[in-house]
């Protein structure tokens, strides 16, 4: 589809769900899996999602199901969730065109910005809301199937980047990749670490996980109090932990001192652990899920770069940082535990 047809088709969207209300539409700052517009109804505001990585209906409908059930138990929640908004026909989706076409959505609104973590205050507060989260989704069961995999399933991420295309690109890199082999080198071995831990990780309890939440999938209002958590679009059933290990891994940046990142660190799991208790084994893990959470970043991107939507240099940017928070967690790992733990 051209850019301007799909543009007036998104346009004409909210008459899906308003076909007799007064409606407007502004531009919003979307994310690199959607494209959001605001639409303002005689004085409430809503976010129009067009889905633009998959046009799989039952991912959508699983998604949604779940904010449905969180927003039953919105009282136990201090912060907000994106409700979608029900069509006439008392469905969530509307599809662009028919059979193939992009797949969008309407949510409710919460004003706020996304957060930057500026002081351990703050790092308390993110854990707070992590852990609040997690409780909640531990208390829902779908009576539908996810689709998304766990994230230990790493072979269902990007259907180009196989176990065996990942050992290929890593171990024997094409051209533009040359100057990164060593780089490479080291994460497939961190790669080959993490398939001896799948029995392990398969054995941890297991809930609903959001995946992803980070300060681009928060908002806070002007006194810095968390007002939403957003962008629920990859939840899926995981090992609980996961979500912690998200979390620190977005946290982790060896570029900051390492003490100041160890007191970062520990700041966010006091917080989350307020809420949520975590057995031996699953903290026995955390470093390696860690790991995992970078491991993943790199299959995306390197699934983007192969699909020809992500130039080289992207992926090389990718690289680097996948080796050196890696690294980083193999040097420090044992040690943030003990900082965790202490």
């Amino acid at each position: 589809m051209r850019v301007k047809d799909q543009e007036e088709q998104l346009t004409s969207l909210p008459t899906y769900w308003f076909p007799t209300q007064t409606w407007s539409m502004r531009v919003g700052a979307g994310g690199m899996n959607n494209t959001t517009r605001f639409v303002d109804v005689e004085g409430t505001s809503y976010v129009l999602r067009l889905y633009e990585t998959h046009r799989d209906m039952d991912k959508i409908r699983f998604e949604h199901g779940v904010l449905l059930a969180l927003d039953k138990e919105k009282d136990k929640l201090p912060f907000r969730i994106p409700v979608p908004v029900e069509l006439p026909s008392g469905e969530t989706v509307v599809r662009l065109e028919a059979k193939e076409g992009k797949l969008a959505a309407l949510f409710t609104y919460t004003d706020g910005c996304n957060p930057t973590w500026g002081n351990t205050d703050q790092l308390l507060h993110f854990g707070e809301a992590v852990g609040q989260l997690s409780s909640a989704l531990a208390a829902i069961f779908m009576d539908i199937n996810p689709v998304y995999p766990p994230y230990y399933e790493i072979e269902h991420i990007h259907p180009r980047c196989t176990p065996d295309a990942i050992h290929e690109f890593c171990l024997h890199p094409s051209e533009p990749f040359w100057q990164q082999h060593d780089e490479l080198s080291y994460i497939f071995g961190r790669f080959a670490a993490f398939y001896k831990a799948i029995p392990e990780l398969r054995k941890l309890p297991h809930q609903l996980v959001h995946g992803d939440i980070n300060g681009s999938n928060m908002l806070i209002d002007a006194d810095g109090l968390i007002t939403a958590v957003l962008d629920f679009e990859f939840v899926t059933l995981d090992v609980r932990v996961m979500e912690l290990a998200v979390c620190l891994s977005d946290l982790i940046d060896p570029a900051i001192p390492a003490e100041e990142l160890r007191r970062n660190c520990r700041a966010f799991y006091e917080g989350y652990r307020q809420t949520v208790y975590l057995e031996e084994e699953e903290i026995a893990l955390l470093p390696l899920l860690i790991e995992l959470r970078r491991l993943d970043v790199f299959i995306h991107f390197l699934g983007r770069y192969l699909d020809g939507v992500d130039a080289q240099g992207v992926l090389v940017d990718i690289i680097h940082n996948t080796f050196e928070k890696t690294k980083w967690l193999q040097m420090n790992g044992s040690e943030l535990l003990l900082t965790l733990l202490k």
